[in-house]
């Protein structure tokens, strides 16, 4: 990340003082709130796309939304 580029995620949650903490993401945490930029969002989505090979008939869409999801998380 560049000095005045802005982080591509962000992690946000509620502290004890009902005010919002920035932090890493805690998988335990159910007030956590992950921000992704736009940008970054479209650029990792079109990376994605562009890996598909061309032509290629989608058969099952609940398994091509998973991979989807899959991958924009970087699993």
């Amino acid at each position: 990340m560049k000095a005045n580029e802005a982080p591509e995620k962000l992690y946000l949650s509620k502290n004890i003082y009902s005010t919002f903490l920035y932090q890493v993401p805690d998988p335990d945490d159910d007030t956590a709130v992950e921000y992704t930029r736009t940008d970054a969002f479209i650029e990792r989505a079109a990376e994605w796309f562009s890996e598909i090979e061309n032509g290629t008939t989608i058969t099952d869409i609940d398994k091509f939304i998973e991979d989807f999801k899959n991958y924009m998380k970087g699993e």
